[in-house]
């Protein structure tokens, strides 16, 4: 059984989450982790703690394909269909149609944090300086994910580290957060409407296990897939206080550019919302499918 017990030293009491094992008359207690001084704990919180001691959290429990190879062989060839593409306009034109596939990622990544800003108004505000009747806060999301996208751009020529992720957080939500949490994990339970998400108290840890998880993964899972699926697990832990969305969403795309593959742009937000869900519950493939689909329909060529 897994409980909260408070200890008292040098006259200070302090919570940890302990494992008691009942052997006859006799019960043993093995502490789990140290949550902090004592507070109040909510019946949600110790859920959170329950689900991530259990690993009921952890969805990569293995090293594989979720999708066929011939899915995988359509979307390469959307790739590189787009990068001959590339290749083929003017400089010019290069530079037009990286600002328009910005202003499409920018826009979605932030629709589906409520930013009602349209692809137009992220492309006139971002490169032609006209800023549209928005809240500040919208401004301040399309200005942090363009700059957290070049720093994606900048490094993505080797795979994400901790201190990558504290950097984009720092990116993505400055101007917006407390500067107290920015660039550091969450000290405190956040949640996804009333979905659980990893305990605060076990996040460094997930974290490195989803770090190593990704490195290993690259030498038996589809470079697509890797994206994926790490993707999902990384929005189930819900690492930071804020910005756990769109941080996700340039990792994605992080770990596509370094394996030289076409970014994505995620549009279908209600689809996403529930491939999200079913991979939380075990269904792993729900968001490969989903990215796929999005995918192939991003690069439809005629």
């Amino acid at each position: 059984m897994v409980s909260i017990v408070t200890k008292t030293i040098k006259g200070n009491e302090y919570l940890y989450l302990v494992h008691s094992v009942r052997m006859g008359s006799q019960v043993s207690q093995k502490t789990i982790k140290y949550i902090g001084r004592k507070k109040p704990i909510s019946k949600e919180e110790f859920e959170c703690m329950k689900l991530s001691h259990s690993n009921e959290d952890w969805i990569l429990n293995d090293f594989k394909d979720e999708l066929s190879y011939q899915n995988h062989e359509k979307m390469k060839k959307a790739s590189n269909e787009y990068k001959e593409y590339i290749t083929s306009l003017d400089p010019f034109s290069k530079k037009e149609e990286k600002s328009r596939f910005l202003s499409k990622f920018i826009a979605n990544s932030n629709a589906i944090e409520n930013s009602t800003m349209t692809v137009k108004e992220t492309y006139d505000y971002l490169f032609n300086d006209v800023i549209p009747k928005r809240s500040k806060k919208e401004l301040f999301m399309a200005e942090n994910l363009f700059r957290a996208w070049n720093y994606v751009e900048k490094n993505c020529s080797r795979l994400f580290t901790e201190e990558d992720l504290f950097e984009l957080h720092k990116l993505v939500n400055v101007g917006i957060e407390n500067g107290e949490t920015l660039g550091k994990y969450k000290k405190v339970q956040n949640y996804i409407g009333d979905v659980l998400t990893s305990s605060y108290v076990f996040t460094e840890e997930k974290m490195n296990e989803l770090l190593k998880w990704i490195k290993k993964a690259h030498k038996s899972v589809n470079d697509f897939e890797v994206a994926f699926q790490s993707h999902a697990q990384f929005e189930i832990i819900h690492p930071f206080v804020d910005g756990n969305g769109r941080i996700g969403r340039l990792l994605i795309n992080w770990l596509l550019l370094y394996k030289k593959l076409s970014p994505i742009v995620i549009e279908d937000r209600f689809t996403y919302y529930e491939a999200l869900e079913n991979s939380r519950r075990g269904k792993v493939e729900a968001i490969c499918k989903f990215c796929m689909k999005e995918y192939l329909k991003q690069y439809e060529f005629v």
